[in-house]
């Protein structure tokens, strides 16, 4: 059966989506990049510091798959309204008490309950919204929002601070959330896929059909690759500026200016890569690619010394390893099927998001016994070298929609 007919409104709903995505990122992030100002300015250790931050994945892992369900049962703009609601109103919960921990650490547990509901929702929308030739291309753009809210986040956030202060930076982001409720409920219509107009068709209960795709050979695997490959970059992204600083002797400046490069490519590629794949009517080979240079350009980082040698092992690790977060999304949901697309993505995530709270400290726990990030980036370059043979056994996803 053919899909709904395309509308070109299909890009005003991704627009709104981005923007409400990226926020969920900059809130994420916005104390991480000021750890040591909050540590003076309010007397707080930097464990309570770092927990406004770490509460994001902390939730996350609870939250996704209900969020997931949510989004499945009650369509896209219902769940991810939700999540919009949450961010906004709990950005804006912070200017009660600016100089209050407590009030802080409240507004970051709010802003983190709806964060599932925002980021689950890029591939409802997707199947939702755009043809079959577009789903990967959507999803990667989606994908590329998140980059560019991690990035106002940790480079916009000092400068607002030491220009116009704490609360006024708190401010500004609490007025930027809060109209953003209303932006997303008015540019964002209600829009129903084929399969949700079908009648005739033999329904099959919502947990019935959770326990169908986890039975998945191919969804399992999927989930294994999500596991390892974002916990990786999660992982990589916490240390990398230590990692530079330590093994490589740059600068604090030198290499944030890496990470940069490395997370900047990365969004160049979720617009490039996803519709290359979509273009070819592939997804597994990317997938390949990204295990082959995820394994090079972590050696390089081991090995090499100069600071123009690592910034484009960093370009080239962001473009074709960072960029395949869409093309893992579109995958769940071309193996789970349009029903459950906002559950398939729970599930990535919230492995994702597990492998996460595992391999940050692990990572530190080996630097700690060894003096030196080397056996760390080890772990890292034989985790990408599982994920290149679990993809190897996995089959090709993208079929044309009849």
């Amino acid at each position: 059966m053919e899909k709904n007919k395309v509308s070109n409104y299909r890009w005003v709903v991704l627009i709104v989506y981005m923007f409400v995505a990226a926020l969920t990122q900059l809130y994420w992030l916005n104390f991480a990049a000021i750890d040591t100002y909050l540590e003076s300015y309010l007397n707080l250790s930097a464990m309570k510091v770092g927990f406004l931050t770490t509460v994001f994945p902390l939730l996350f892992v609870i939250l996704s798959i209900p969020a997931g369900i949510i989004i499945d049962k009650k369509g896209y703009k219902f769940g991810v309204g939700i999540g919009t609601i949450f961010t906004g109103a709990f950005a804006l919960v912070r200017l009660i008490n600016p100089t209050s921990y407590a009030v802080l650490l409240i507004s970051q547990i709010g802003i983190s309950i709806g964060q599932p509901f925002v980021l689950n929702g890029i591939t409802k929308l997707a199947v939702t919204w755009f043809p079959k030739n577009e789903e990967a291309t959507a999803v990667g753009l989606g994908s590329l929002s998140l980059f560019l809210g991690m990035i106002i986040g940790l480079g916009v956030t000092p400068a607002l601070v030491e220009s116009l202060g704490f609360k006024t930076m708190l401010l500004i982001y609490g007025i930027i959330g809060i109209i953003s409720i209303p932006i997303f409920y008015i540019f964002t219509k209600t829009k129903t896929t084929v399969l949700e107009e079908k009648t005739n068709e033999q329904e099959i209960s919502y947990i019935d059909g959770i326990k169908k795709i986890y039975r998945i050979r191919d969804f399992i695997l999927l989930g294994i690759v999500a596991f390892i490959g974002i916990g990786v970059f999660n992982g990589l992204l916490t240390w990398l500026e230590k990692i530079l600083n330590e093994t490589h002797g740059f600068s604090m400046q030198q290499a944030g200016n890496i990470s940069s490069m490395l997370v900047f490519s990365g969004m160049i590629g979720c617009i490039i890569i996803p519709m290359l794949s979509d273009k070819f009517m592939k997804r597994k080979p990317f997938l390949m690619i990204a295990s082959l240079v995820g394994i090079v350009t972590i050696t390089i980082m081991i090995f090499a010394r100069g600071f123009t040698t690592n910034a484009i092992n960093a370009i080239v690790m962001g473009f074709f390893v960072v960029s395949t977060l869409p093309i893992i999304l579109t995958m769940s949901e071309e193996i789970a099927g349009e029903k459950f697309a906002g559950i398939g993505a729970a599930f990535l995530q919230l492995l994702g998001n597990g492998a996460a709270v595992l391999i940050v400290p692990i990572m530190e726990a080996l630097h700690s016994a060894t003096g030196n990030y080397t056996l760390s980036l080890s772990m890292l370059v034989a985790l990408f070298g599982v994920l290149f043979i679990i993809v190897l056994f996995m089959g090709e996803t993208y079929k044309k929609k009849v």
